[in-house]
């Protein structure tokens, strides 16, 4: 079974490819697929906030909803940046509550959201979905207790795939977020950064949603 972390597409495929489909409070869409649900950054509207968080926590119950997310911080949105952080700390306080994972949408704010995260004592895991950054920063998220996932960046850029190459099992999820890509040729292409197999990185990744998501 291939695990897609984070994604804005069900799979057509669905004894292959195991979803953690992406959900919103204000436009649940129902389906089969395991989910995440919270409020993005760019998608805040200020006057349903609170209905907002109420919608996440009773979706908690809901054994098919598996994190948090895509939830964070994003610095190129006109969205009120004091306001993204109150938004993001509601959501973070609910997760840690609940025990649940949260996946986490950075923009430019990867040393706010870590700097958050130490603020709150936060122990429930972060995935940093879509990472795409530098070494130095990768091992800072990773020394943090939080994870990676990998989507369509790392199908042509060669510093992120040495990264990548050099993880450790343990740190990190593939994905394809919201691209026409799919989850089975990022599977691919990081079996052949990593000089393994296809299997190899689908069991991988099932040892880590098993430990991180308790499925």
């Amino acid at each position: 079974m291939l695990i897609n972390a984070h994604t804005h597409h069900i799979s057509q495929n669905p004894l292959i490819v195991r979803d953690i489909y992406n959900q919103y409070p204000w436009n649940f869409v129902a389906n089969e697929a395991y989910y995440s649900i919270g409020i993005h950054p760019i998608l805040i509207n200020e006057s349903n906030i609170e209905r907002d968080l109420l919608t996440i926590e009773k979706h908690l119950s809901n054994e098919k909803c598996l994190a948090i997310g895509e939830i964070g911080l994003d610095k190129i949105t006109p969205i009120n940046f004091d306001l993204q952080i109150s938004v993001f700390k509601a959501q973070l306080k609910i997760a840690e509550l609940h025990q649940i994972p949260v996946i986490i949408h950075c923009v430019r704010a990867y040393q706010e959201i870590l700097s958050i995260r130490k603020e709150l004592k936060l122990s429930i895991p972060f995935i940093f979905h879509g990472f795409n950054k530098n070494e130095h920063l990768a091992q800072q998220i990773i020394s943090n207790n939080c994870l990676l996932s990998f989507g369509k960046n790392l199908l042509q850029n060669p510093n992120l795939q040495t990264i990548f190459a050099n993880l450790s099992d343990e740190n990190f999820f593939l994905e394809n977020d919201d691209s026409q890509i799919s989850i089975e040729e990022i599977y691919s292409k990081a079996a052949e950064i990593r000089n393994t197999s296809v299997d190899n990185i689908e069991n991988i990744i099932q040892e880590n949603f098993k430990r991180i998501f308790n499925k």
